[in-house]
């Protein structure tokens, strides 16, 4: 006599790939992740792309997987130490840090605050994220 279904237990799988996103976008597998990132720490030279501190290093997709962003696209990948990778999903209120790809692995670095998420800028923000520089390339300033 077997057992019933609910007390055993399934044996865990090997998955050798990892499956597509819901919308088709393929997501790098972790070897291939490995890769990404060692290549996008490297053009930064081991140092954050926002405020060129040494520290250990978290990849930053500028445009997330969710909302179209890709694993391969290295110019839209960013390394950013872990007090400014938390900027870039910090309130407004408490100063968000926005990055925009310039191409080529520069990027532009702006710390924007606001009362509300809501509310429209007046114009360039005159306030940058973490440092004194807007506008890098792999810890050089272009500036």
């Amino acid at each position: 006599m077997s057992r019933p279904r609910a007390l055993t237990r399934r044996r865990p799988q090997k998955r050798t790939v990892d499956p597509p996103r819901s919308n088709g976008r393929p997501a790098a597998t972790r070897s291939e992740w490995e890769v990404i990132r060692l290549a996008v720490v490297l053009r930064a030279r081991f140092r954050c792309q926002a405020c060129h501190q040494q520290a250990a290093l978290d990849v930053h997709h500028v445009v997330k997987r969710a909302q179209g962003g890709s694993d391969f696209d290295l110019d839209r990948l960013v390394a950013l130490c872990r007090r400014c990778h938390d900027l870039t999903d910090a309130p407004y209120i408490k100063g968000r840090l926005v990055i925009t790809p310039l191409g080529d692995g520069i990027f532009r670095f702006d710390r924007r605050w606001r009362s509300t998420k809501w509310e429209v800028p007046n114009g360039p923000s005159a306030n940058h994220a973490c440092g004194d520089s807007d506008v890098q390339d792999g810890g050089h300033n272009n500036v």
